[in-house]
């Protein structure tokens, strides 16, 4: 593919973004990205097939929240299981604070359970499983849904946050509750494996 071509992609792309970021899905479609962009709508269709593949290469090359392999690779050797579970968890939630796009992604998926919606939390989930299966990490079920509640719980916190509605005073947004949530996790991670550990040996 020519450089002009590829400078056209990443411009839909960024239109795209700029779309998402600042209307929600609502004001997506491929007229509107087509405005935004400056370009004819018939280069969406030729560079990615349909709205659909857009949306699909906009969700394999946004990186919203760090990758797994990425933070295994930035964890020192010797680093307990209860410490890289929870790092996982606190820098997820750091990034999807730091990222309106990714709010509003998560919104979505949330609020409209159609192929396209779906499409972003599976993919997000496929790639999180095997950059773990690639470092010959496979989650056992009760890690697996201890990792997911944190999750879930704090992407509630940080949505909620967004109206300016904490849950009971608890704003994730706020520097100082926020180290605070960070060291409930990081516990409650310790406390579990210590449990798990404790109660396997009993075994």
């Amino acid at each position: 593919m020519s450089r002009s071509s590829e400078q056209t992609k990443k411009k839909i792309l960024d239109a795209l973004e700029i779309l998402i970021t600042r209307e929600g899905f609502t004001g997506v479609g491929v007229n509107a990205v087509a405005r935004e962009a400056a370009v004819d709508k018939v280069l969406i269709y030729r560079y990615f097939g349909s709205m659909e593949g857009l949306l699909q290469s906009f969700a394999d090359e946004k990186d919203l929240c760090p990758g797994a392999a990425a933070l295994l690779e930035n964890i020192t050797d010797g680093a307990s299981l209860p410490e890289i579970a929870a790092r996982i968890v606190v820098s997820h939630g750091m990034a999807l604070q730091r990222s309106p796009l990714a709010q509003e992604l998560l919104c979505w998926e949330l609020t409209e359970q159609n192929p396209l919606s779906i499409l972003f939390g599976k993919e997000m989930e496929k790639r999180e499983l095997k950059a773990l299966a690639d470092k010959g990490i496979v989650p056992e079920e009760d890690v697996k849904i201890l990792t997911v509640i944190m999750l879930c719980g704090l992407q509630y916190l940080i949505l909620r946050g967004r109206n300016d509605n904490p849950m009971m005073n608890i704003d994730y947004s706020v520097a100082e509750t926020r180290d605070k949530v960070d060291k409930v996790i990081q516990s409650t991670m310790k406390a579990f494996f210590e449990a798990r550990e404790g109660g396997n040996n009993a075994s």
